[in-house]
């Protein structure tokens, strides 16, 4: 019996060719395995990037929206601040401003009469006696410069005026009236005054202190009341009680 040494030879060849074909098989797959996870893992890390800035982003804009958030409502809150300040600043100022004239507008004590000039009135005249006090001042004014003469009721000049004939006689401002008052000259007026029952009556010469106020210089203490309203009314009075006993005979 003969060997067939082709057989024989190439037996082996076979073989060492099988064994190839399986490693390059086994190597094929392993490369396609690697490819992939290359492939998977690449795509990770490229597609997670992507969504990893697009959230960043959104968070950078909601960090964005409460900054601003939180200046609005500093600013609101700044604000009402500043409101609540100027709305309790403002009733202080109206308070300031009250007492500031109820204080120039108060009564003013009557100055000591020790050093006072008194001259009798001439018996034939309407005039008590005349009476001088180098103790008078001006009693104080919130008018500013340039005073101006308003005699109008209500108004400063004339309360002032008021307030500086009361200092000068000592007749208390709620028991006051004014009968006439007018201008007695550049920066000067001339008012007459007398009690509420009329048993007092007063002329009261004064002047205005630039920046100071009204300054009593002279008080004629009168026998009567002889203002022109005063004296109008008296005689419109007088003529109505002759009306009525002429009506009653």
């Amino acid at each position: 019996m003969g060997y067939d040494w082709e057989k024989l030879y190439e037996g082996p060849r076979f073989e060492k060719r099988a064994k190839r074909r399986k490693i390059n098989r086994i190597l094929n797959t392993l490369i396609g395995i690697v490819v992939i996870l290359i492939i998977i893992f690449g795509g990770k890390l490229l597609f997670g990037s992507g969504n990893s800035t697009e959230t960043a982003a959104p968070q950078v804009s909601n960090n964005t929206d409460v900054a601003a958030v939180d200046k609005k409502e500093d600013k609101k809150e700044t604000d009402q601040s500043t409101d609540a300040s100027e709305e309790s600043t403002e009733p202080d100022k109206d308070k300031e401003k009250t007492e500031e004239t109820a204080t120039n507008n108060k009564q003013v004590e009557p100055e000591s009469n020790e050093e006072a000039t008194v001259t009798d009135g001439d018996p034939e005249s309407n005039i008590i006696r005349t009476i001088q006090n180098p103790a008078w001042k001006p009693i104080g004014t919130n008018q500013i410069e340039p005073q101006t003469n308003v005699y109008d009721k209500g108004t400063e000049n004339r309360n002032e005026i008021e307030i500086a004939a009361s200092y000068a006689t000592g007749l208390d401002i709620a028991n006051l009236t004014v009968w006439w008052l007018t201008n007695n000259g550049p920066d000067k007026a001339k008012v007459t005054i007398a009690s509420k029952d009329g048993s007092q009556n007063y002329k009261v010469y004064m002047d205005w202190v630039s920046g100071e106020g009204w300054k009593p210089v002279l008080v004629e203490e009168l026998k009567k009341n002889d203002s022109p309203i005063f004296q109008q009314n008296n005689a419109s009075q007088e003529s109505s009680e002759n009306e009525d006993e002429s009506d009653e005979e």
